[in-house]
């Protein structure tokens, strides 16, 4: 029976079979082994196998850094 991983953070590469996982939690990143089977896939979560563990990740949202439009600059 494989140990089960749960884990919050961004995935740095799209899941793919075949190749290792890279999961950024906070300045860590986490190394997986090569990736079996995906399981889930969703904005919010994702759930795959590696050779070794079962990996459940809760996707933190990226930051996107946004302007303020020039017309509601003038009303701060």
């Amino acid at each position: 029976m494989k140990k089960t991983v749960e884990v919050c953070g961004k995935l740095l590469f799209p899941l793919q079979e075949g190749h290792c996982a890279v999961i950024v939690r906070g300045a860590e990143c986490i190394y997986t082994s090569l990736v079996v089977k995906i399981l889930e896939q969703s904005a919010e979560r994702a759930c795959f196998e590696t050779m070794n563990s079962i990996y459940r990740v809760s996707l933190q949202p990226v930051p996107v850094k946004r302007t303020m439009p020039p017309f509601l600059a003038m009303c701060a």
